[in-house]
């Protein structure tokens, strides 16, 4: 699913309006679509207490619109004058100086004058005294603040917003929630807690994007008719349609990452398919302490369909390693706790790095100069092989000079962080990258020239070229040691298995979160471990091919 920046979704408005489509119209087409989306709503509602009374006119709701000062009121009034024409009972609370609308929203704001639909304005009463005359509805539309807004808003609207969440009532946002950042899904305070999103045009970034989505709930994308060629047009950047590539939309827009796109990414197998036609993925991992890490990630690493796994470990942890991965050839390289940095350990991971597809690094290594120092030498000798780096060796990339370090390495590189990895690697707090996660992540791949996955809820994945995906699969249970190793292993599967590397991220990372959600299904919320995750890939294989 295409996602837009306000930005670009200011483009494409101002793109269809040169081609003939008047801003009145698209406005008609969003605020219908709304009007409609809100009467189902309401109507599910109402069916779920009393089935006999959905859809009779007798019983028709109150919906009560909060209205502010732009375009996005605009699109209330609309909604306000379809839903009076279907019955409803509809009172609007506007915020606004009537004088100062724009255009369009002025025009559907005089055009209420002929419909049965009641109007307070904080231009003329308190808002206090608005919100009191808007009574108790069954439905709130919140049409506040569009795409343009940003920080926190600000009295009278943040009064609105309050209101509308202490009602208990679904709230149906028009584009996007009031408080959230298009952007980059920052919530500001107060910020709507919406049932459906009723989103124009396009999705935006910030609807997908967390803690944004949170707060979204259901969300629903609206064409408004806007013809087909516009968004490649705007992409292109010519008036002209352009021979674009395959990818050229994805380095211009993000996307939201669906089964569907996965299922044309997953590698597939002919009858004659031999082992040897589904790579060799060398995993280096592990310390005294930590061997399960790099199990999981070497069990990852075969459920996603690798024809051969490696793990190379310390060799004081070899005997545990081997006992717990009976499918693994598991090598000891050199007989200490933890990696070491001197010529034969150098060498044996120089030696099956060369027989391998694809290498995962970094799961349960410890962190330490030892490790450090064995970082740098092995980075040195993946020209020719793509690899996976995560946990704490991201801390040692970290010490070696970080991003632009991994930049100036000939190889093909996904980096993995979780948001405490990413502060680290980009000199920032936890919070400032849970804050703007969609550009934190785009920034990190820009910066390193490599694909970068940023970790958590809504996983974004983002290319050197500015490519941006977020991911729309997992849920909460999978927040427990051990399962960003997992998603190591599946990665580094993948790319052995041919995809490339940002393709190998993002459906890795989508095909982890379905497995994790099949564990949730099956398991309940509280008490999924990693190895549920392993165990469901399988499952979530078929899942995604079936969805």
């Amino acid at each position: 699913m295409l996602l837009v920046s306000a930005q670009q979704m200011r483009e494409l408005d101002d793109k269809v309006q040169k081609m003939g489509v008047p801003a009145l119209i698209l406005m008609e087409n969003a605020g219908k679509a709304l009007a409609y989306h809100s009467m189902i709503r309401l109507e599910e509602k109402r069916s779920s207490y009393a089935p006999e009374s959905a859809g009779s006119l007798r019983h028709k709701g109150s919906i009560a619109i909060l209205a502010g000062p732009g375009q996005n009121g605009g699109d209330g009034f609309c909604a306000a004058r379809h839903l009076a024409s279907w019955g409803y009972q509809v009172k609007v609370g506007f915020f606004g100086d009537e004088k100062r609308l724009p255009r369009e929203a002025s025009l559907n704001y005089a055009m209420l004058e002929g419909y049965p639909v009641e109007i307070y304005s904080a231009n003329y009463m308190s808002p206090e005294m608005v919100m009191d005359k808007l009574g108790y509805p069954d439905l709130i539309i919140d049409a506040l603040l569009g795409i343009g807004a940003g920080g926190d808003p600000r009295f009278p609207i943040s009064l609105a917003v309050d209101w509308a969440n202490s009602q208990g009532v679904p709230i149906v946002a028009c584009d996007i929630p009031t408080g959230i950042s298009a952007d980059t899904g920052q919530v500001y305070t107060p910020c709507i807690k919406a049932d459906l999103t009723v989103t124009m045009g396009f999705a935006k970034i910030g609807l997908f994007s967390y803690p944004g989505r949170m707060f979204a709930g259901d969300i629903i994308v609206e064409n408004l008719g806007f013809p087909q060629n516009v968004v490649k047009m705007v992409a292109d950047g010519e008036d002209e349609l352009g021979d674009l590539g395959h990818f050229a939309l994805e380095k211009v827009f993000a996307q939201a990452v669906c089964a569907r796109e996965i299922q044309e990414l997953l590698p597939r197998r002919r009858d004659d398919h031999h082992k040897g036609l589904s790579g060799h993925v060398t995993v280096i991992a592990g310390s005294v302490g930590m061997a399960g890490a790099s199990v999981l990630t070497a069990k990852g690493a075969l459920r996603a369909g690798a024809g051969t796994v490696t793990l190379l470990c310390p060799g004081k942890i070899y005997q545990v390693c081997a006992s717990m991965a009976p499918e693994v050839m598991v090598v000891p390289c050199g007989d200490s706790a933890v990696f070491t940095p001197d010529p034969e350990s150098i060498k044996m991971a120089k030696d099956h790095i060369d027989r391998s597809d694809a290498v995962a690094i970094g799961p349960g290594w410890g962190r330490g100069r030892s490790q450090t120092e064995f970082l740098k030498e092995i980075l040195s000798i993946m020209s020719n092989t793509a690899c996976v780096i995560d946990a704490d060796a991201l801390f040692a990339l970290r010490e070696l000079g970080g991003l632009p370090y991994i930049a100036g390495i000939d190889g093909e590189f996904v980096l993995t962080p979780h948001p405490g990895e990413m502060a680290t690697l980009r000199d920032m707090s936890t919070q400032e990258v849970g804050r703007a996660r969609t550009e934190v992540s785009r920034k990190a791949a820009m910066e390193s020239r490599n694909v970068v996955c940023l970790k958590g809820a809504g996983t974004c994945t983002a290319g050197p070229e500015g490519e941006l995906l977020i991911n729309t699969s997992g849920n909460s249970a999978m927040a427990t040691a051990g399962s960003g190793d997992v998603l190591t292993g599946i990665i580094a599967s993948l790319k052995a298995q041919g995809l490339s590397c940002l393709d190998s991220a993002v459906a890795g990372v989508f095909w982890h979160g379905i497995a994790g959600d099949i564990a949730y299904e099956e398991k309940g919320s509280f008490g999924i471990i990693a190895g549920d995750i392993v165990e469901h890939l399988p499952q979530a294989r078929a899942f995604i091919e079936r969805a």
